[in-house]
Protein backbone atom coordinates (compact mmCIF):
# COMPACT_ATOMS: atom_id res chain seq x y z
CA UNK A 1 0.00 0.00 0.00
CA UNK A 2 1.43 3.39 -0.98
CA UNK A 3 1.68 6.29 1.34
CA UNK A 4 -1.19 8.05 -0.43
CA UNK A 5 -3.47 5.07 0.27
CA UNK A 6 -2.68 4.80 3.98
CA UNK A 7 -5.42 5.56 6.46
CA UNK A 8 -5.26 9.13 7.71
CA UNK A 9 -4.04 9.77 11.20
CA UNK A 10 -6.98 10.55 13.48
CA UNK A 11 -6.53 13.52 15.80
CA UNK A 12 -8.75 13.68 18.88
CA UNK A 13 -10.02 17.26 19.23
CA UNK A 14 -13.02 16.50 21.44
CA UNK A 15 -11.48 18.16 24.52
CA UNK A 16 -10.38 21.31 22.66
CA UNK A 17 -13.77 23.11 22.92
CA UNK A 18 -14.08 22.16 26.59
CA UNK A 19 -10.56 23.44 27.36
CA UNK A 20 -11.18 26.70 25.51
CA UNK A 21 -14.53 27.24 27.24
CA UNK A 22 -13.02 26.42 30.64
CA UNK A 23 -10.25 28.95 30.11
CA UNK A 24 -12.66 31.68 28.99
CA UNK A 25 -15.14 31.02 31.80
CA UNK A 26 -12.41 30.90 34.46
CA UNK A 27 -10.82 34.10 33.18
CA UNK A 28 -14.18 35.89 33.27
CA UNK A 29 -15.21 34.49 36.67
CA UNK A 30 -11.96 35.54 38.36
CA UNK A 31 -12.68 39.13 37.30
CA UNK A 32 -16.43 39.10 37.97
CA UNK A 33 -18.60 37.25 40.43
CA UNK A 34 -20.69 34.86 38.36
CA UNK A 35 -24.28 34.53 39.70
CA UNK A 36 -25.12 31.12 41.10
CA UNK A 37 -28.20 31.03 38.84
CA UNK A 38 -25.97 30.87 35.75
CA UNK A 39 -23.89 28.09 37.27
CA UNK A 40 -27.02 26.12 38.16
CA UNK A 41 -28.47 26.62 34.67
CA UNK A 42 -25.31 25.22 33.08
CA UNK A 43 -25.38 22.22 35.42
CA UNK A 44 -29.06 21.52 34.67
CA UNK A 45 -28.50 21.75 30.92
CA UNK A 46 -25.53 19.40 31.24
CA UNK A 47 -27.65 16.86 33.11
CA UNK A 48 -30.37 17.15 30.46
CA UNK A 49 -27.90 16.55 27.62
CA UNK A 50 -26.36 13.56 29.42
CA UNK A 51 -29.82 12.09 30.16
CA UNK A 52 -30.89 12.54 26.54
CA UNK A 53 -27.74 10.82 25.33
CA UNK A 54 -28.21 7.95 27.80
CA UNK A 55 -31.84 7.40 26.77
CA UNK A 56 -31.11 7.47 23.04
CA UNK A 57 -28.06 5.22 23.44
CA UNK A 58 -29.84 2.52 25.48
CA UNK A 59 -29.90 -0.87 23.79
CA UNK A 60 -27.77 0.22 20.83
CA UNK A 61 -24.30 -0.98 20.01
CA UNK A 62 -21.72 1.23 18.39
CA UNK A 63 -19.79 -0.05 15.35
CA UNK A 64 -16.72 -2.04 16.30
CA UNK A 65 -14.27 0.40 14.75
CA UNK A 66 -16.06 3.64 15.59
CA UNK A 67 -13.75 6.16 17.21
CA UNK A 68 -16.65 8.35 18.32
CA UNK A 69 -19.94 6.80 19.53
CA UNK A 70 -23.04 7.75 17.50
CA UNK A 71 -25.07 10.75 18.71
CA UNK A 72 -22.17 11.78 20.93
CA UNK A 73 -22.67 15.48 20.14
CA UNK A 74 -25.02 15.64 23.12
CA UNK A 75 -22.39 14.00 25.31
CA UNK A 76 -19.81 16.52 24.10
CA UNK A 77 -22.22 19.36 24.84
CA UNK A 78 -22.78 17.93 28.33
CA UNK A 79 -19.02 17.87 28.93
CA UNK A 80 -18.72 21.44 27.68
CA UNK A 81 -21.49 22.67 30.00
CA UNK A 82 -20.06 20.78 33.00
CA UNK A 83 -16.66 22.38 32.42
CA UNK A 84 -18.25 25.83 32.13
CA UNK A 85 -20.26 25.32 35.32
CA UNK A 86 -17.21 24.13 37.25
CA UNK A 87 -15.06 26.95 35.87
CA UNK A 88 -17.63 29.58 36.83
CA UNK A 89 -17.98 28.07 40.30
CA UNK A 90 -14.27 27.82 41.13
CA UNK A 91 -13.44 31.15 39.48
CA UNK A 92 -16.19 32.99 41.34
CA UNK A 93 -15.21 31.31 44.60
CA UNK A 94 -11.57 32.35 44.10
CA UNK A 95 -12.67 35.92 43.40
CA UNK A 96 -14.87 36.05 46.49
CA UNK A 97 -12.07 34.72 48.69
CA UNK A 98 -9.65 37.28 47.24
CA UNK A 99 -12.06 40.18 47.78
CA UNK A 100 -12.66 39.10 51.39
CA UNK A 101 -9.01 38.37 52.14
CA UNK A 102 -7.78 40.32 55.21
CA UNK A 103 -4.45 40.98 53.49
CA UNK A 104 -6.23 42.98 50.78
CA UNK A 105 -6.11 46.51 52.09
CA UNK A 106 -4.91 50.00 51.29
CA UNK A 107 -1.23 50.85 51.36
CA UNK A 108 0.17 51.08 54.84
CA UNK A 109 1.90 49.12 57.62
CA UNK A 110 1.54 45.35 57.61
CA UNK A 111 2.61 42.54 59.92
CA UNK A 112 2.23 39.10 58.30
CA UNK A 113 3.45 35.51 58.04
CA UNK A 114 4.50 34.62 54.51
CA UNK A 115 5.56 31.42 52.76
CA UNK A 116 8.13 31.96 50.00
CA UNK A 117 6.99 30.50 46.67
CA UNK A 118 10.20 31.34 44.78
CA UNK A 119 13.85 31.73 45.70
CA UNK A 120 14.70 35.38 46.45
CA UNK A 121 16.49 37.11 43.58
CA UNK A 122 18.54 40.29 43.49
CA UNK A 123 17.12 43.40 41.87
CA UNK A 124 17.56 43.54 38.12
CA UNK A 125 19.74 46.63 38.42
CA UNK A 126 22.26 44.78 40.56
CA UNK A 127 23.07 47.90 42.64
CA UNK A 128 20.79 47.07 45.57
CA UNK A 129 21.15 44.35 48.18
CA UNK A 130 17.36 43.98 48.32
CA UNK A 131 16.04 40.62 47.20
CA UNK A 132 12.56 39.97 45.84
CA UNK A 133 10.46 36.83 46.03
CA UNK A 134 6.89 35.85 45.31
CA UNK A 135 5.22 34.72 48.54
CA UNK A 136 1.88 33.49 49.80
CA UNK A 137 0.50 35.40 52.78
CA UNK A 138 -0.42 32.76 55.35
CA UNK A 139 -1.82 35.14 58.00
CA UNK A 140 -1.91 38.82 58.89
CA UNK A 141 -1.85 40.41 62.31
CA UNK A 142 -5.02 42.31 63.20
CA UNK A 143 -4.60 43.81 66.63
CA UNK A 144 -3.19 40.97 68.71
CA UNK A 145 -4.73 38.13 66.65
CA UNK A 146 -3.56 36.28 63.59
CA UNK A 147 -6.21 36.16 60.83
CA UNK A 148 -5.75 33.48 58.12
CA UNK A 149 -5.14 34.76 54.59
CA UNK A 150 -4.54 33.19 51.19
CA UNK A 151 -3.46 35.98 48.82
CA UNK A 152 0.00 36.41 47.34
CA UNK A 153 2.40 39.34 47.31
CA UNK A 154 5.77 40.40 45.98
CA UNK A 155 8.04 40.61 49.03
CA UNK A 156 11.19 42.74 48.98
CA UNK A 157 13.60 42.46 51.88
CA UNK A 158 17.25 43.40 52.52
CA UNK A 159 19.65 40.51 52.86
CA UNK A 160 17.80 37.23 52.54
CA UNK A 161 20.88 35.53 51.15
CA UNK A 162 20.01 32.34 53.02
CA UNK A 163 16.28 32.28 52.21
CA UNK A 164 14.82 29.71 49.83
CA UNK A 165 11.51 28.53 48.47
CA UNK A 166 9.26 27.04 51.16
CA UNK A 167 10.64 29.07 54.08
CA UNK A 168 8.10 30.66 56.44
CA UNK A 169 8.93 34.19 57.61
CA UNK A 170 7.29 36.69 59.90
CA UNK A 171 7.72 40.12 58.33
CA UNK A 172 7.16 43.70 59.45
CA UNK A 173 6.97 46.36 56.78
CA UNK A 174 4.70 48.42 54.54
CA UNK A 175 2.27 47.27 51.85
CA UNK A 176 2.24 49.04 48.50
CA UNK A 177 -1.17 48.15 47.05
CA UNK A 178 -0.43 49.91 43.73
CA UNK A 179 2.61 47.91 42.54
CA UNK A 180 2.37 44.27 41.34
CA UNK A 181 -1.20 44.15 42.65
CA UNK A 182 -2.90 42.12 39.92
CA UNK A 183 -5.12 39.45 41.50
CA UNK A 184 -4.47 37.19 43.32
CA UNK A 185 -1.64 39.47 44.49
CA UNK A 186 -2.37 42.24 46.97
CA UNK A 187 0.69 44.31 46.06
CA UNK A 188 4.29 44.61 47.23
CA UNK A 189 5.48 44.23 50.82
CA UNK A 190 8.62 46.24 51.53
CA UNK A 191 10.10 44.54 54.56
CA UNK A 192 11.91 46.39 57.33
CA UNK A 193 12.49 43.34 59.52
CA UNK A 194 12.07 39.63 58.86
CA UNK A 195 12.32 36.64 61.17
CA UNK A 196 12.58 33.01 60.06
CA UNK A 197 9.85 30.93 61.70
CA UNK A 198 10.14 27.55 60.01
CA UNK A 199 12.29 25.91 57.40
CA UNK A 200 10.65 22.78 55.95
CA UNK A 201 12.54 19.50 55.83
CA UNK A 202 12.16 16.39 53.72
CA UNK A 203 12.02 16.98 49.98
CA UNK A 204 12.18 20.75 50.44
CA UNK A 205 15.45 20.40 52.35
CA UNK A 206 16.85 18.16 49.61
CA UNK A 207 15.78 20.71 46.97
CA UNK A 208 17.44 23.53 48.90
CA UNK A 209 20.70 21.63 49.40
CA UNK A 210 20.77 20.62 45.74
CA UNK A 211 20.31 24.21 44.55
CA UNK A 212 23.06 25.49 46.84
CA UNK A 213 25.50 22.70 46.06
CA UNK A 214 25.00 23.13 42.32
CA UNK A 215 25.41 26.91 42.61
CA UNK A 216 28.71 26.25 44.42
CA UNK A 217 29.75 23.86 41.62
CA UNK A 218 28.92 26.50 38.98
CA UNK A 219 30.75 29.32 40.79
CA UNK A 220 34.10 28.88 38.90
CA UNK A 221 32.35 29.01 35.49
CA UNK A 222 32.33 32.09 33.24
CA UNK A 223 29.78 34.78 33.99
CA UNK A 224 27.19 33.68 31.42
CA UNK A 225 27.47 30.00 32.33
CA UNK A 226 26.99 30.69 36.06
CA UNK A 227 23.36 31.57 35.29
CA UNK A 228 22.62 29.62 32.10
CA UNK A 229 23.81 26.21 33.34
CA UNK A 230 21.59 26.11 36.47
CA UNK A 231 18.86 27.91 34.53
CA UNK A 232 18.66 25.24 31.83
CA UNK A 233 19.07 22.42 34.35
CA UNK A 234 16.74 23.41 37.21
CA UNK A 235 15.27 26.76 36.16
CA UNK A 236 17.47 28.86 38.48
CA UNK A 237 18.51 31.84 36.33
CA UNK A 238 18.57 34.51 39.05
CA UNK A 239 22.17 35.53 38.40
CA UNK A 240 21.84 36.12 34.64
CA UNK A 241 23.62 39.25 33.37
CA UNK A 242 21.28 42.03 32.25
CA UNK A 243 22.61 42.15 28.68
CA UNK A 244 22.24 38.39 28.23
CA UNK A 245 18.73 38.43 29.71
CA UNK A 246 17.72 41.18 27.28
CA UNK A 247 19.31 39.34 24.33
CA UNK A 248 17.46 36.12 25.15
CA UNK A 249 14.21 38.02 25.55
CA UNK A 250 14.71 39.78 22.22
CA UNK A 251 15.39 36.48 20.42
CA UNK A 252 12.65 34.41 22.16
CA UNK A 253 15.13 32.14 23.95
CA UNK A 254 13.81 32.71 27.47
CA UNK A 255 11.96 29.38 27.32
CA UNK A 256 15.33 27.62 27.58
CA UNK A 257 15.63 28.67 31.25
CA UNK A 258 11.98 27.93 32.06
CA UNK A 259 12.27 24.10 31.94
CA UNK A 260 9.65 23.74 29.23
CA UNK A 261 8.34 20.67 27.46
CA UNK A 262 11.41 20.41 25.22
CA UNK A 263 13.65 19.93 28.27
CA UNK A 264 11.42 17.16 29.60
CA UNK A 265 11.32 15.41 26.22
CA UNK A 266 15.13 15.47 26.07
CA UNK A 267 15.44 14.08 29.59
CA UNK A 268 12.88 11.32 29.00
CA UNK A 269 14.57 10.37 25.74
CA UNK A 270 17.86 10.03 27.61
CA UNK A 271 16.17 7.88 30.26
CA UNK A 272 14.71 5.67 27.52
CA UNK A 273 18.19 5.10 26.08
CA UNK A 274 19.65 4.20 29.48
CA UNK A 275 16.87 2.08 31.02
CA UNK A 276 16.35 -1.44 29.61
CA UNK A 277 13.31 -1.94 27.39
CA UNK A 278 11.04 -3.27 30.12
CA UNK A 279 7.75 -1.54 30.77
CA UNK A 280 7.83 -1.66 34.60
CA UNK A 281 11.37 -0.28 34.75
CA UNK A 282 10.71 2.51 32.26
CA UNK A 283 7.41 3.38 33.92
CA UNK A 284 9.07 3.65 37.34
CA UNK A 285 11.99 5.63 35.90
CA UNK A 286 9.62 8.04 34.13
CA UNK A 287 7.63 8.69 37.31
CA UNK A 288 10.84 9.22 39.29
CA UNK A 289 12.34 11.62 36.74
CA UNK A 290 9.18 13.70 36.35
CA UNK A 291 8.71 13.90 40.12
CA UNK A 292 12.33 14.95 40.57
CA UNK A 293 11.99 17.72 37.98
CA UNK A 294 8.80 18.98 39.62
CA UNK A 295 10.51 19.12 43.04
CA UNK A 296 13.72 20.77 41.81
CA UNK A 297 12.12 23.38 39.56
CA UNK A 298 8.97 24.08 41.56
CA UNK A 299 5.24 23.67 40.88
CA UNK A 300 4.86 26.63 38.54
CA UNK A 301 1.80 26.32 36.25
CA UNK A 302 3.90 26.09 33.08
CA UNK A 303 6.16 23.43 34.63
CA UNK A 304 3.16 21.42 35.83
CA UNK A 305 1.65 21.66 32.34
CA UNK A 306 4.85 20.40 30.71
CA UNK A 307 5.29 17.57 33.21
CA UNK A 308 1.69 16.37 32.91
CA UNK A 309 1.60 16.41 29.10
CA UNK A 310 4.98 14.68 28.91
CA UNK A 311 3.78 12.11 31.46
CA UNK A 312 0.69 11.27 29.40
CA UNK A 313 2.72 10.94 26.19
CA UNK A 314 5.46 8.89 27.88
CA UNK A 315 3.00 6.52 29.55
CA UNK A 316 1.25 6.01 26.21
CA UNK A 317 4.51 5.03 24.53
CA UNK A 318 5.54 2.76 27.41
CA UNK A 319 2.18 0.99 27.43
CA UNK A 320 2.28 0.58 23.65
CA UNK A 321 -0.62 2.93 22.89
CA UNK A 322 -0.55 5.82 20.46
CA UNK A 323 -1.21 8.85 22.64
CA UNK A 324 -3.26 11.87 21.62
CA UNK A 325 -1.13 14.86 22.55
CA UNK A 326 -3.80 17.48 21.86
CA UNK A 327 -6.36 15.63 23.98
CA UNK A 328 -3.78 15.25 26.76
CA UNK A 329 -2.99 18.97 26.58
CA UNK A 330 -6.70 19.81 26.76
CA UNK A 331 -7.20 17.58 29.81
CA UNK A 332 -4.17 19.10 31.57
CA UNK A 333 -5.36 22.65 30.83
CA UNK A 334 -8.84 21.88 32.20
CA UNK A 335 -7.45 20.24 35.35
CA UNK A 336 -4.95 23.05 35.97
CA UNK A 337 -7.57 25.78 35.59
CA UNK A 338 -10.02 24.04 37.89
CA UNK A 339 -7.35 23.48 40.55
CA UNK A 340 -5.81 26.96 40.22
CA UNK A 341 -8.29 29.31 38.50
CA UNK A 342 -5.83 32.23 38.67
CA UNK A 343 -3.70 30.43 36.07
CA UNK A 344 -6.18 31.70 33.48
CA UNK A 345 -4.70 35.17 34.00
CA UNK A 346 -1.06 34.04 33.97
CA UNK A 347 0.90 35.09 30.88
CA UNK A 348 3.45 32.35 31.58
CA UNK A 349 0.82 29.63 31.55
CA UNK A 350 -0.80 31.07 28.41
CA UNK A 351 2.53 31.22 26.56
CA UNK A 352 3.38 27.69 27.65
CA UNK A 353 0.00 26.24 26.61
CA UNK A 354 -0.07 28.02 23.23
CA UNK A 355 3.50 26.97 22.42
CA UNK A 356 2.70 23.37 23.38
CA UNK A 357 -0.43 23.42 21.20
CA UNK A 358 1.60 24.69 18.25
CA UNK A 359 4.21 21.96 18.73
CA UNK A 360 1.80 19.02 19.09
CA UNK A 361 -0.65 20.40 16.51
CA UNK A 362 0.40 22.06 13.23
CA UNK A 363 4.12 21.49 13.78
CA UNK A 364 3.68 17.74 14.30
CA UNK A 365 1.31 17.56 11.29
CA UNK A 366 3.84 19.31 9.06
CA UNK A 367 6.62 16.99 10.22
CA UNK A 368 4.48 13.92 9.43
CA UNK A 369 3.61 15.33 6.02
CA UNK A 370 7.27 15.99 5.19
CA UNK A 371 8.19 12.47 6.25
CA UNK A 372 5.64 11.12 3.79
CA UNK A 373 6.74 13.39 0.95
CA UNK A 374 10.53 13.43 1.48
CA UNK A 375 12.52 10.23 1.13
CA UNK A 376 14.50 9.21 4.18
CA UNK A 377 16.86 6.69 2.54
CA UNK A 378 19.22 9.32 1.11
CA UNK A 379 21.52 11.83 2.77
CA UNK A 380 19.76 14.76 1.15
CA UNK A 381 16.37 13.45 2.27
CA UNK A 382 17.56 12.95 5.84
CA UNK A 383 19.07 16.44 5.90
CA UNK A 384 15.85 17.98 4.57
CA UNK A 385 13.77 16.12 7.14
CA UNK A 386 16.02 17.27 9.95
CA UNK A 387 15.94 20.85 8.68
CA UNK A 388 12.13 20.85 8.59
CA UNK A 389 11.98 19.49 12.14
CA UNK A 390 14.43 22.12 13.38
CA UNK A 391 12.63 25.04 11.73
CA UNK A 392 8.93 24.22 12.03
CA UNK A 393 8.86 23.74 15.82
CA UNK A 394 10.20 27.24 16.74
CA UNK A 395 8.35 28.78 13.78
CA UNK A 396 4.92 27.56 14.81
CA UNK A 397 5.66 28.30 18.47
CA UNK A 398 6.58 31.88 17.49
CA UNK A 399 3.42 32.26 15.43
CA UNK A 400 1.21 30.91 18.22
CA UNK A 401 2.67 33.12 20.94
CA UNK A 402 3.20 36.27 18.83
CA UNK A 403 -0.08 38.00 19.86
CA UNK A 404 0.74 37.62 23.56
CA UNK A 405 4.37 38.67 23.10
CA UNK A 406 3.29 41.76 21.18
CA UNK A 407 0.72 42.63 23.85
CA UNK A 408 3.45 42.38 26.51
CA UNK A 409 6.33 44.17 24.81
CA UNK A 410 4.92 45.61 21.60
CA UNK A 411 7.87 44.16 19.65
CA UNK A 412 8.16 41.31 17.19
CA UNK A 413 11.09 38.89 17.74
CA UNK A 414 12.21 39.05 14.10
CA UNK A 415 15.21 36.78 14.54
CA UNK A 416 13.64 34.46 17.10
CA UNK A 417 13.30 31.49 14.74
CA UNK A 418 16.91 31.81 13.57
CA UNK A 419 18.14 32.04 17.16
CA UNK A 420 16.17 28.94 18.19
CA UNK A 421 17.47 26.96 15.21
CA UNK A 422 21.06 27.96 16.00
CA UNK A 423 20.68 27.14 19.70
CA UNK A 424 18.86 23.82 19.25
CA UNK A 425 21.95 21.56 18.81
CA UNK A 426 23.37 22.76 22.14
CA UNK A 427 20.16 22.39 24.17
CA UNK A 428 20.33 18.60 24.76
CA UNK A 429 23.96 18.78 25.94
CA UNK A 430 23.29 21.67 28.31
CA UNK A 431 20.09 20.08 29.67
CA UNK A 432 21.39 16.56 30.28
CA UNK A 433 24.83 17.59 31.58
CA UNK A 434 23.36 20.33 33.76
CA UNK A 435 20.66 18.14 35.32
CA UNK A 436 23.20 15.37 35.94
CA UNK A 437 25.49 17.83 37.68
CA UNK A 438 22.62 19.14 39.81
CA UNK A 439 21.61 15.64 40.93
CA UNK A 440 25.15 14.61 41.90
CA UNK A 441 26.12 17.96 43.47
CA UNK A 442 24.99 17.02 47.03
CA UNK A 443 27.18 13.89 46.77
CA UNK A 444 30.27 15.17 44.96
CA UNK A 445 31.08 18.79 44.12
CA UNK A 446 33.96 17.65 41.89
CA UNK A 447 31.70 15.48 39.71
CA UNK A 448 29.08 18.24 39.59
CA UNK A 449 31.74 20.75 38.51
CA UNK A 450 32.84 18.44 35.68
CA UNK A 451 29.25 18.16 34.46
CA UNK A 452 28.82 21.93 34.78
CA UNK A 453 31.94 22.52 32.65
CA UNK A 454 30.51 20.28 29.90
CA UNK A 455 27.20 22.12 30.09
CA UNK A 456 29.00 25.48 29.97
CA UNK A 457 30.43 24.64 26.55
CA UNK A 458 26.87 24.29 25.23
CA UNK A 459 25.57 27.37 27.05
CA UNK A 460 28.42 29.45 25.60
CA UNK A 461 27.09 28.57 22.14
CA UNK A 462 23.53 29.49 23.20
CA UNK A 463 24.64 32.82 24.69
CA UNK A 464 26.64 33.60 21.56
CA UNK A 465 23.64 32.81 19.34
CA UNK A 466 21.39 35.03 21.47
CA UNK A 467 23.76 38.00 21.40
CA UNK A 468 24.53 37.62 17.69
CA UNK A 469 20.86 37.45 16.66
CA UNK A 470 19.95 40.29 19.04
CA UNK A 471 22.54 42.52 17.37
CA UNK A 472 21.16 41.93 13.87
CA UNK A 473 19.20 44.77 12.23
CA UNK A 474 15.43 44.57 12.46
CA UNK A 475 15.04 43.64 16.11
CA UNK A 476 12.71 45.71 18.23
CA UNK A 477 10.23 46.39 15.41
CA UNK A 478 7.08 47.92 16.87
CA UNK A 479 3.77 46.50 15.65
CA UNK A 480 1.24 49.28 14.99
CA UNK A 481 -2.00 48.45 16.74
CA UNK A 482 -0.47 45.73 18.93
CA UNK A 483 -1.87 42.22 19.15
CA UNK A 484 -5.13 43.03 17.23
CA UNK A 485 -2.96 43.73 14.19
CA UNK A 486 -1.27 40.34 14.52
CA UNK A 487 -4.62 38.58 14.93
CA UNK A 488 -5.95 40.46 11.90
CA UNK A 489 -3.01 39.28 9.80
CA UNK A 490 -3.65 35.70 10.95
CA UNK A 491 -7.36 36.03 10.10
CA UNK A 492 -6.55 37.33 6.61
CA UNK A 493 -4.03 34.54 6.07
CA UNK A 494 -6.51 31.88 7.25
CA UNK A 495 -9.27 33.31 5.08
CA UNK A 496 -6.96 33.37 2.06
CA UNK A 497 -5.96 29.76 2.63
CA UNK A 498 -9.60 28.66 2.90
CA UNK A 499 -10.48 30.58 -0.27
CA UNK A 500 -7.56 29.03 -2.14
CA UNK A 501 -8.57 25.52 -1.06
CA UNK A 502 -12.18 26.16 -2.11
CA UNK A 503 -11.10 27.55 -5.48
CA UNK A 504 -8.77 24.61 -6.04
CA UNK A 505 -11.55 22.11 -5.26
CA UNK A 506 -13.98 23.96 -7.55
CA UNK A 507 -11.57 24.58 -10.42
CA UNK A 508 -9.93 21.13 -10.51
CA UNK A 509 -12.60 18.63 -9.40
CA UNK A 510 -11.21 15.73 -11.46
CA UNK A 511 -7.67 16.09 -10.11
CA UNK A 512 -9.00 16.31 -6.55
CA UNK A 513 -11.12 13.20 -7.06
CA UNK A 514 -8.11 11.27 -8.36
CA UNK A 515 -6.01 12.41 -5.36
CA UNK A 516 -8.77 11.29 -2.97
Amino acid sequence: MSNSQCAPRMIDLRLAPAATATWAATWWATGHRAPWESIGACAILALACAASYACSHRGRKAPRHALTPPRSARLGLALLLVCIACALAVGSSARRHHDADPARRDSGPIHARVVLQTDPALASSGFSATRSARARIDAVSVGEEWVPASSTALVRAPGWGDAARGDIYEVWGSLDATFAADAPSVGTIRVRRAQLIERPGGLSAWMRSTHRAFAHACAPLPKDARSLVPGMAIGDDRGMPADLAQAMKTTSLTHLTAVSGSHIVIILATVTLIIPARKPLRLAATILVLGTILILVGPDPSVVRSVCVAAVAAFGLILGRDGQSIAALGAVVIATLLIDPWSSRSYGFALSALAALAVVGPSAALVRRCRRRIRGDTRVGKALRRLVEMVCVPAFAELATAPLIVSLSGNVPVWGIVANVLAEPAVPVATVAGLTGALVSPLSIRAASACAVVASWATAWIAGAARMCASLPGNGVQVPGGSPTVLGVYACGGGGWIAWRAWKRWAFPIVNADEA
